[in-house]
């Protein structure tokens, strides 16, 4: 988990470069993991800093996510605790709208798979499905969502 708040310690500078009203913040890696075991009451509240350009927040995962497509956002995705086989590429079987400019799939047809493991980092670009089938009981990681463009 320290591993985590030090890159999110470097993110935020960044990150703070793209929208000037974003303020200072310290999170303990402590702080940090209560944070991601909290039952979310909606998605926003999930997020550490947002911006009309990006968002950061930590995520946890007990079970494999559906296939997702963002027409909008990048992801960026820090492996901080756990195993992860990530699909990406091919083509979203199944999907169906969730929600503005985003698709759920069931599966993934004609893509890639990549074993990923604490301390990996991988960039997806909006628009390519993407899918992570988690190998262990639990994985931990910091999204970094950039907005298309920017």
């Amino acid at each position: 988990m320290k591993v985590g708040v030090v890159i999110t310690a470097l993110l935020l500078p960044l990150v703070s470069e793209a929208r000037a009203d974003v303020i200072f913040k310290y999170i303990s890696a402590a702080d940090g993991a209560a944070q991601v075991e909290r039952p979310k009451a909606n998605a926003a509240s999930d997020y550490i800093a947002d911006g009309p350009g990006f968002k950061l927040s930590f995520a946890m995962r007990n079970k494999p996510g559906k296939v997702e497509q963002h027409s909008d956002w990048n992801d960026e995705i820090i492996i901080q605790e756990g195993d992860v086989l990530l699909n990406y590429g091919g083509t979203s079987v199944n999907a169906k709208p969730s929600g503005p400019g985003e698709l759920r799939g069931d599966s993934i047809g004609g893509g890639k798979s990549l074993l990923m493991h604490p301390g990996d980092i991988v960039t997806i670009p909006a628009g390519m499905p993407h899918q992570m089938l988690i190998k262990t009981p639990v994985m931990r990681y910091i999204l970094l969502k950039t907005r298309k463009g920017n």
